[in-house]
């Protein structure tokens, strides 16, 4: 969806022939890429703290790994 939304900004900026600002087409297309950004910009954040809070629960089990590996190979 966003290459798509990169394609038709370019068509539109290319096929105008009057003032981009005129243009509501041109301003429509460019309204919803940036509510398509901010989205995109919103759902980066969350990945984001999602990634910390599973490498922080991911960390916590390697002492028991560990100590499961020296326990498997002794027996």
């Amino acid at each position: 969806t966003l290459k798509e939304i990169e394609d038709k900004i370019l068509q539109v900026l290319s096929a105008s022939e009057e003032n981009i600002l005129e243009d509501q087409t041109a301003i429509a297309i460019l309204s919803s890429s940036k509510v398509l950004a901010n989205e995109i910009q919103a759902k980066q954040a969350v990945a984001e703290v999602t990634e910390k809070s599973i490498d922080t629960a991911r960390l916590q089990y390697t002492s028991i790994a560990v100590h499961s590996t020296v326990l498997f190979f002794t027996i």
